[in-house]
């Protein structure tokens, strides 16, 4: 019996009349001697622009700027994320290519996974939420100041962007929060993991539809275990204002459409950064930086 071929449909249509915008990937990487510490930061910050980006991209002493500019444009990465340091100061750099604009922090504090992890009882991590792009959110931008208005299209360009009708919130798991504090020109980057929890179910049925069953051997019928309390005043408060109205089906117990469910955002790592450049640097055509 001969085999039939398998024909291969494309997973994303473009309807007619529509330009399809490429996805926008990025080099995350560090330039000079920056420490273990920095390291980390660099694979945090990879990290959270999964899964366009280059994950395990390795960069060596003799490699210059060149190098890494030559490839972009092949393999499709339209953004460098650059860390470096001074004597005073922690830099980072986001360029877009080919032609710029480029941006430059200054660092001033930061996070990283391993101690916002260490720091919370409970952690909601997975492998299957870094498949999927973060959704961005900006706060403060304003779009009459010139600074403000390059550096909200920056951030924007960096991730791809997201048609409000046709979305799938199954696949929104995380978000990157950029808020702008326009007194002292600092921007606070949060990375935040999305969880719904349907409203209205105790612990004690949350705990029944888990694979391990609870010991209910200290109660004569499974009505004491039900209504006999066994949720904290804590676990038990409803918060006003988080509970939505679901749309659409997504991940968890409870979590079906046109239900009630209340959104949580767990925190992941963070960062503080004071924006330096207030304008663009645009390179020459057919020109670049070495360092």
């Amino acid at each position: 019996m001969g085999r039939t071929r398998r024909t291969k449909k494309r997973s994303h249509v473009v309807q007619e009349g529509q330009e399809e915008k490429p996805t926008p990937n990025t080099f995350v990487m560090e330039r000079g001697r920056v420490g273990r510490t920095l390291g980390q930061l660099v694979r945090d910050l990879r990290r959270v622009m999964e899964p366009h980006t280059a994950s395990k991209l390795k960069v060596r002493q003799r490699n210059v700027l060149m190098d890494f500019v030559n490839v972009a444009g092949p393999l499709g990465v339209s953004h460098f994320l650059i860390l470096s340091r001074s004597q005073t100061h922690v830099n980072l750099r986001i360029c877009r290519l080919p032609r710029g604009p480029t941006v430059t922090f200054h660092i001033t504090g930061f996070s990283l996974t391993r101690d916002v992890i260490s720091s919370v009882r409970k952690t909601a991590t997975s492998l299957t939420q870094y498949m999927t792009a973060p959704l961005l959110i900006l706060n403060n931008f304003s779009s009459e100041d010139k600074s403000s208005k390059l550096m909200a299209a920056m951030l924007q360009s960096m991730l791809p962007s997201l048609n409000v009708q046709t979305v799938k919130l199954a696949n929104i798991n995380r978000c990157v929060l950029f808020n702008y504090n326009t007194d002292d020109k600092m921007i606070e980057l949060r990375h935040y993991s999305i969880r719904a929890v349907a409203r209205g179910i105790s612990r004690a049925v949350k705990r029944l539809g888990k694979a391990s069953v609870p010991n209910l051997s200290r109660y004569q019928d499974i009505s004491e275990y039900m209504l006999g309390g066994n949720v904290s005043e804590s676990e038990g408060e409803e918060v006003a204002g988080q509970e939505v109205t679901l749309p659409q089906n997504l991940r968890g117990r409870g979590n079906l459409k046109s239900t009630q469910s209340s959104v949580r955002l767990i925190e992941v790592r963070e960062s503080l950064c004071r924006h330096r450049c207030l304008c663009a640097v645009e390179p020459r055509k057919g020109t670049a930086d070495k360092s």
